[in-house]
């Protein structure tokens, strides 16, 4: 969730397109708030965090695409559902808790796709 609020922050600066400027900061913003609410929902549900293990891992650019932003975009929603179904898998009282903040993250990453399509 951090690596892609990287890449939404760089894609927000290097877009010459005023739509897409504005989309990739509504979206860095709400997945960050989703990314601390995930975060603190699973401490406050007494799971561990390695926080050794949590950072940006890799989030440079090249150049800005369009194209390539969307693909990334759509990655990191089909990873938001593998984790989805790996904490529906576990029988944890706070899986339903956390679905539910990735729930709004599949969200905002389908609407994401949407308004960066329009002209």
């Amino acid at each position: 969730m951090m690596t892609i609020n990287v890449k939404a922050r760089l894609w927000h600066w290097t877009t010459s397109v005023a739509q897409h400027h504005v989309v990739y900061e509504s979206f860095l913003n709400q997945n960050q708030t989703s990314t601390d609410s995930f975060v603190e929902s699973a401490m406050g549900n007494d799971l561990e965090i390695d926080f050794s293990k949590v950072g940006v891992a890799s989030a440079s650019l090249a150049s800005y695409s369009p194209e390539a932003s969307r693909k990334e975009i759509s990655s990191f929603r089909a990873l938001v559902g593998e984790l989805k179904k790996n904490l529906a898998a576990q029988e944890s009282g706070a899986s339903e808790e956390l679905i539910t903040v990735l729930d709004d993250v599949t969200e905002l990453c389908s609407k994401t796709l949407y308004l960066l399509k329009l002209k």
